[in-house]
């Protein structure tokens, strides 16, 4: 898996003491019932109503410490969010605030996982 141009690892058990001042820890999470392990990143994918704009909401995005890092192209009513602060639980403990605001149709954290293939075995 890739994250800002960095490999990510995911180890089982607890990190060394001393591996929050040389790695940056993130969270991981499982969905029930499956077994693929995800990582969140600082990334928000963010989907207003159809037709409705982004700057409609661009100054109740950032009264939440949140910036727009860029508006998908093909659906201006969409964007991807990141923390002014840059912390991962930051922006995952806002989640709800950002789904609150005007117009608002989806919130998502944005979650890596590794890569699968479907219909192969």
């Amino acid at each position: 898996m890739r994250l800002t141009g960095d490999d990510v690892s995911i180890l089982r058990g607890t990190p060394p003491a001393d591996a929050a001042s040389t790695l940056e820890l993130l969270p991981v999470y499982a969905a029930a019932g499956h077994s693929t392990p995800a990582v969140a990143t600082r990334r928000v994918f963010f989907r207003l109503d159809e037709g409705a704009s982004m700057e409609t909401v661009r100054d109740d995005i950032e009264a939440l410490d949140f910036r727009i890092d860029e508006i998908v192209i093909h659906a201006p009513h969409c964007a991807w969010l990141e923390p002014k602060s840059g912390r991962i639980d930051e922006a995952l403990s806002k989640l709800g605030q950002l789904r609150a605001l005007p117009l608002t149709a989806n919130v998502e954290p944005q979650l890596l996982r590794p890569r699968s293939w479907k219909g192969r075995p």
